[in-house]
């Protein structure tokens, strides 16, 4: 004879199982929240930052290492090329132009010229600040009153920078010019430390 008590429990205990089976097919999986990739140059492809940037620095107020006064404004300025083949590490070329006037009762004019190179290494703050700093060197020429003193300089620059347009970016900084004219006794002390104000442009 069929057991009604049974026959009812084993019902309920198939409904039971089947409905926690019916839920678990049924179950969503909930998304899983993602940090934000960090703003890339090349459409989301690995690079923060632009390989070349050219811009222009006005070195507002520059310390000569000879005997001369400081200078403040923008007289004293510098271009520059940037090639940055990683968002950490790139090379600089520049092209600075400097004016000066000597101590001394009979004063004169002191202009210098620079050419030189350096490797940099970039530190990035977030996607909008960042900091930079380079050493190389550079080839000057140093007009003097009588005479245009040639030499090699020790190059090194410190910079701070803020990105103000979608390429654009403003620096401030320090730049340090250092050399000699040569040796011997008679020789002259070159160069100069100067504080930058620059503009770049990144493509």
């Amino acid at each position: 004879m069929l057991d009604i008590g049974k026959t009812k429990y084993f019902s309920w205990l198939l409904l039971i199982i089947f409905s926690i089976w019916h839920s678990t097919a049924q179950a969503v999986e909930l998304p899983i929240t993602k940090a934000a990739a960090p703003e890339t140059v090349f459409g989301g492809v690995g690079r923060l930052y632009e390989s070349w940037h050219v811009g222009y620095d006005m070195m507002i107020m520059s310390t000569p290492h000879t005997s001369a006064h400081r200078n403040l404004g923008v007289t004293n300025r510098s271009l520059w090329l940037e090639w940055w083949p990683s968002d950490r590490y790139g090379m600089k070329g520049f092209y600075a132009m400097q004016h000066f006037q000597s101590f001394g009762s009979n004063l004169f004019d002191i202009d210098s010229r620079h050419v030189g190179g350096m490797f940099k290494g970039r530190f990035p703050i977030n996607t909008e600040w960042q900091i930079s700093a380079g050493i190389g060197m550079a080839q000057t020429d140093t007009e003097l009153a009588n005479k245009t003193l040639s030499s090699t300089m020790i190059v090194s620059e410190f910079r701070i920078g803020v990105k103000i347009f979608s390429n654009w970016v403003m620096e401030l900084g320090m730049m340090t010019l250092d050399g000699a004219s040569g040796d011997g006794p008679e020789d002259d002390r070159l160069g100069s430390t100067n504080y930058i104000v620059g503009l770049g442009l990144g493509f």
